[in-house]
């Protein structure tokens, strides 16, 4: 009777508490191939700013688009660990993030018909977003993305696809028919109404209802004042251009999340609470040039996978103001970041790694799975947006604040002191609320990895602790210690 009861009970916490699909996954490779050290090549200090890493970087990143895209052509599967989303939802993460990449390179008026340089595959950029969005918005196809409603994932991809839609309307919403029109605004206005997280989430179906509107969608309206979701998101503001991120509070997710929503909001509808969002991007960018150093940057928080997207104020400040942040400190930035990140194991099969170096469980989060962390692709988003003549390729290179002199910035509203040294181009943040506490990082433990494959969902540690409540966190020496 009682090995009767120990099987019903893992029989229910397998059907209530495991991600789906989770045999379907697969591991990423380990090693370095000939397309990653062909991409650390490329970034090696060049001579005088050019475009050239970031199409290898582009090519790269395509390579993996080719290989892990499924067969319908709506999710990419990329290896990796799985997050408690289960397999489905991490390949329509996968689409979402990655597709936003490719359709910036379309926007900037680059070739769309491109040849996969590993496999020789020619690949149309055109064809293959058209496919996966009407593959994924039908609900009669084997690759839809799903009904959702009330605090599901879904609700924040649908700011990714809805940029992919936006950013290619010239080249496939307006070849569309009203019927796939139609089908594509219904999974997108999914989200109306829905109840989520009151931290960035808020922004995903304010970016939904401001690109529907641009394209002319009847009953879309998006006006800043009337809309519930961008208020809302707006009483977490705190300062300097920062947002809380309840529940934990101030972190980097400014720099890749709320950074990122705000500057598509207005990009797209430059009267959308045009006055707060353009100087609230004016104040990030210039926090943001004072938290990069010529050594990574100070990592602290939630989802530190996005790490390569943190130079997404300064290119957002550069796209919408060109003189609130000039293209050569906006660019110098970018390139400081992912060349950090590129010679620190950042890549592996044609996608970025699951840690903050290299792959690193530990620092994982239960919600993030191998398409994850392609969030981390935005600050490549941005700068594709800019065309292979443009300025912002051919400025020269000027020095972020670190590399001119030592600063100690004091952020009372956020409850931070920023300091940089000129004399090894590190960063620190200091917290004083936190004074007097240093918590190590938690293990990977071996009973952690024996457990999942069990229940069949991800048993990594919790790391706020460290994460949130360290005096100090600095470029020097990061959070994530020795374990990747």
């Amino acid at each position: 009777m009682g090995m009767v009861i120990v099987i019903m009970l893992y029989a229910y916490a397998l059907h209530h508490f495991s991600a789906a699909g989770w045999g379907h996954f697969f591991p990423a490779s380990t090693q370095d191939g000939a397309a990653e050290l062909a991409v650390k090549r490329e970034f090696q200090p060049q001579p005088q700013a050019n475009e050239r890493p970031y199409r290898a970087l582009f090519q790269y990143f395509l390579s993996g688009v080719v290989r892990f895209t499924d067969a319908i052509g709506s999710r990419i599967h990329y290896p990796g660990a799985p997050s408690i989303g289960g397999y489905q939802g991490t390949g329509l993460e996968g689409f979402a993030r990655t597709g936003t990449l490719l359709a910036a390179w379309v926007a900037s008026g680059r070739s769309t018909v491109l040849q996969d340089q590993d496999s020789g595959t020619s690949i149309d950029l055109i064809a293959y977003l058209r496919r996966g969005l009407l593959a994924g918005t039908n609900p009669r196809s084997k690759g839809y993305w799903g009904r959702f409603g009330s605090w599901d994932q879904r609700i924040v991809e649908t700011a990714d696809v809805a940029r992919i839609v936006w950013l290619t309307r010239d080249q496939i919403w307006l070849n569309l028919t009203p019927a796939q029109q139609l089908q594509i605004t219904a999974w997108l206005r999914q989200d109306e109404g829905a109840q989520m997280p009151a931290n960035v989430w808020l922004l995903s179906p304010v970016t939904v209802r401001v690109v529907l509107h641009a394209l002319g969608v009847p009953g879309v309206s998006a006006d800043a004042n009337s809309d519930d979701n961008y208020q809302r998101f707006k009483r977490n503001y705190v300062g300097n251009g920062w947002f809380s991120d309840p529940p934990e509070g101030v972190d980097f997710y400014n720099t890749w999340g709320m950074s990122y929503e705000l500057f598509w909001i207005s990009y797209i509808d430059p009267q959308f609470d045009h006055d707060f969002i353009r100087s609230s991007l004016n104040q990030s960018a210039d926090l943001t040039a004072h938290l990069i150093g010529t050594d990574g940057v100070p990592i602290m928080g939630r989802s530190i996978c996005y790490r390569t997207a943190v130079p997404v104020p300064l290119l957002a400040a550069n796209l919408l103001d060109d003189q609130s942040m000039q293209s050569g400190m906006a660019r110098h930035g970018l390139d400081l970041i992912w060349r950090y990140f590129v010679s620190n194991g950042a890549l592996q099969d044609g996608a970025l790694t699951q840690g903050y170096r290299g792959a690193d469980l530990r620092f994982l989060d239960y919600y993030s799975g191998p398409g994850s962390c392609q969030w981390g692709l935005r600050s490549l988003v941005l700068a594709m947006l800019h065309g292979p003549e443009s300025e912002f390729w051919q400025s020269p290179e000027q020095q972020l604040p670190v590399e001119r002199g030592d600063y100690r910035m004091v952020y009372d509203k956020l409850g931070w002191i920023v300091s940089g040294r000129q004399a090894d181009g590190s960063v620190t943040i200091e917290i004083p609320r936190n004074a007097g506490h240093s918590p190590q990082p938690r293990p990977y433990s071996w009973w952690r990895s024996w457990l999942e494959p069990i229940f069949r969902r991800p048993f990594r540690p919790p790391q706020q602790d460290t994460e949130y409540n360290r005096a100090v966190y600095s470029s020097a020496l990061p959070m994530v210690g020795d374990g990747d």
